[in-house]
């Protein structure tokens, strides 16, 4: 399974200013989900002008990191698909019982 996603190129270097926004370097690779820009305003055919955007939110390819990062820095450069992000591998863990239903003590009533 795939969603439709867009790719940008990193123009400037920026240093991150906040704990959720991501260091771009020159010629970085950006992924943006296009799911992820409907969340923050989007309007069809406006992926092509980041700028307008604002911060958009997407996944750094070179640097691994996910994050916010500003759409006056990078340019469009075409629409990509994407697979869904892969669960990371947790160990097994067993499952808590679950609560059965609640009833009167019968002991106590007799």
């Amino acid at each position: 399974m795939s969603a439709e996603g867009y790719q940008y190129r990193a123009l400037y270097d920026y240093k991150k200013e906040r704990e959720e926004d991501i260091d771009l370097h020159v010629g970085d690779i950006l992924t943006v989900n296009k799911a992820a820009l409907l969340t923050v305003g989007y309007t069809e055919g406006l992926e092509e002008r980041p700028d307008e955007i604002g911060w958009l939110p997407g996944f750094n390819e070179t640097t691994q990191e996910t994050g916010d990062f500003p759409g006056t820095y990078v340019e469009f450069i075409g629409k990509k698909k994407i697979s869904p992000p892969t669960p990371k591998p947790r160990p097994p863990r067993p499952l808590p019982v679950a609560p059965g239903p609640t009833r009167p003590d019968s002991d106590s009533e007799q």
